[in-house]
């Protein structure tokens, strides 16, 4: 921080093409000026996030942008609605959005708040606030950008969210939350709304429900999902040559290599740094075994796991995410599930070659020096 203290946002000094403190200032700025004050009227997007520190009982976070209603409010948290806008204005429309801060242990002592953040639409809420909402400025790659947030004192719903008729069902059943996230996503319900409702806890044995910090919330239906996905890919036939496929956004750039075999897993996360470079390399073997849990594996796991399911194909992948300096705050891990989503998987041939010069970049060279691809898969 105290090279920001010598910049003061205009020298540049961290190197950033943009000064991420006074893009979020703005924002700030914007959301406490039309707030007017301890109350907030908007629609949600929705945006909930359940904290991690004390849990069991932890801090959750209810989000909406102030005077922004219906389906506008999407695109202040929605990754199908947000997917494409430049790291700034993503990290712009965050930043605006105020924050009420609950502390609880389970979805029963929140109210009907928890079924607001999991409706299919968006839902007016009037929120007040105890004290006026204060913004906290934290860059790193783990906590999303978060707008000014204050202890909310009450919530008045306008209007009855509209919730998934499956997930309707599933909250006042007694399966386990793994279970009802894999029926959930079998019966076409959006993954993230699956996420949602399983960190607000309103998934799993009744006399069990907590709340479920959104970084594990996440992680864990993407798990369930994709384990219930692979069991079903094994015993696809085989791709029939090797595919190639690549993606990028937000300064993240991935390679996709599937090469017949049985299904499995190699993943590989370079960390571009002025010169030097990190490297996390996670690995699955035939039985679904990982070599180490990482979030960023399951998303990229889970979207490719679709794509072989939609191809009626199976065979082993070896993925690179290659992250560069501009990626200097986390959106969270919802970009790569859906850059890999619209990656599209073709052999190395011409169409490859031509799209390479198209993109103006060869794919390869997001390698380590000297390794082919499909080496780490040997």
């Amino acid at each position: 921080m105290s090279i920001c203290v010598k910049c003061g946002g205009r020298k540049l000094l961290c190197g950033l093409r943009r000064c991420p403190i006074e893009d979020r200032v703005a924002a700030f700025k914007i959301a406490l000026r039309r707030s007017w004050g301890l109350e907030v009227f908007g629609s949600t997007p929705p945006a909930a996030v359940v904290g991690e520190a004390g849990w069991p009982a932890v801090s959750v976070y209810f989000g909406e942008p102030p005077d922004v209603f219906g389906e506008e409010a999407r695109f202040y948290d929605d990754p199908t609605s947000m997917w494409g806008l430049p790291l700034e204005e993503i990290a712009r429309r965050r930043s605006y959005m105020a924050f009420g801060v609950k502390r609880a242990k389970s979805p029963w002592e929140l109210g009907e708040l928890p079924y607001v953040y999991i409706s299919a639409k968006p839902v007016d809420v009037e929120m007040r606030f105890a004290k006026a909402p204060l913004p906290q400025i934290r860059f790193d790659l783990f906590e999303k950008p978060m707008g000014p947030r204050a202890p909310l004192e009450r919530a008045r719903v306008v209007e009855n969210p509209s919730v998934p008729p499956p997930l309707d069902r599933l909250i006042w059943d007694d399966v386990s939350a793994s279970e009802a996230a894999v029926e959930l996503y079998a019966r076409g319900v959006d993954i993230y709304t699956i996420q949602r409702a399983f960190s607000l806890g309103l998934l799993g044995a009744r006399h069990r429900r907590r709340l479920v910090p959104s970084r594990w919330g996440i992680t864990a239906v993407d798990v369930a999902v994709g384990n219930w996905l692979a069991g079903r890919v094994r015993t696809l036939p085989e791709v029939g040559g090797i595919l190639y496929g690549y993606g990028e956004y937000l300064d993240n750039r991935y390679l996709v290599a599937v090469v017949p075999g049985p299904l499995r897993f190699v993943y590989l996360e370079r960390w571009q740094s002025g010169g030097e470079v990190a490297e996390i390399l996670v690995k699955e073997d035939v039985r679904g075994a990982r070599s180490a849990m990482d979030g960023g594996f399951e998303a990229a796991r889970v979207a490719l796991l679709e794509k072989l399911a939609s191809m009626g194909r199976r065979g082993s992948v070896a993925v690179v995410r290659w992250i560069g300096e501009g990626y200097y705050v986390s959106v969270g891990n919802w970009q790569i599930r859906e850059t890999v989503r619209r990656i599209q998987l073709r052999p190395m041939d011409e169409e490859y070659r031509r799209y390479v010069e198209r993109v103006g970049r060869d794919p390869l060279d997001l390698l380590p020096r000297g390794r082919a691809l499909t080496d780490f898969l040997s």
